[in-house]
């Protein structure tokens, strides 16, 4: 195994989106850096092999059912985290989706989808994690975003931007 750049030996991460995608491969970096994980998907059993994956790398993986668009998901995390695990340090906020067709077709709906996960899914999810970290005054909150954010593309409207809290 390499040697990690920094050591999250004892941390306790959250990453929202990790039943594939960019969600896995953040996952990995942070078990890599010997952080303990705790995986979301709208889908529980999307995380059935990543967890057992994680946990060959030696970390404890705790994957848990998360819909960044339902308040009533959201508040559900913090406390089934919290009570399986004592503490949380990182929340990669990493869940997040677009809508691929040209601006002029998109609808009301397709706009609400984007606007609920990436924008309003985010900062509800960072919120009720934020108010465990607060009192620790001690915490990492990392909002992954896409490249449309600094870059327009014909055809693709979105909403996603790069945040980094710390609570230090």
């Amino acid at each position: 195994m390499d040697t990690p750049l920094f050591d999250l030996t004892g941390k306790v991460a959250i990453v929202t989106g990790t039943s594939r995608g960019l969600g896995q491969y953040l996952a990995r970096a942070l078990a890599r850096a010997g952080a303990d994980l705790v995986v979301t998907s709208r889908s529980l059993p999307a995380l059935a092999a990543f967890k057992a994956e994680l946990e060959a790398l030696g970390r404890k993986a705790l994957p848990l059912e998360l819909d960044v668009r339902d308040q009533a998901s959201i508040a559900r995390l913090v406390p089934a985290v919290l009570e399986a695990c004592g503490k949380i340090d990182i929340l990669v906020n990493n869940a997040g989706c677009n809508v691929r067709k040209p601006a002029e077709d998109i609808t009301w709906e397709d706009w609400n989808l984007v606007l609920d996960t990436n924008l309003r899914g985010a900062f509800f999810t960072a919120q009720a994690v934020a108010r465990a970290m607060i009192p620790r005054r001690y915490g990492r909150i990392i909002n992954i975003g896409s490249v449309t954010n600094v870059f327009g593309y014909a055809g693709l409207g979105e909403i996603r931007g790069v945040v980094y809290y710390d609570f230090n």
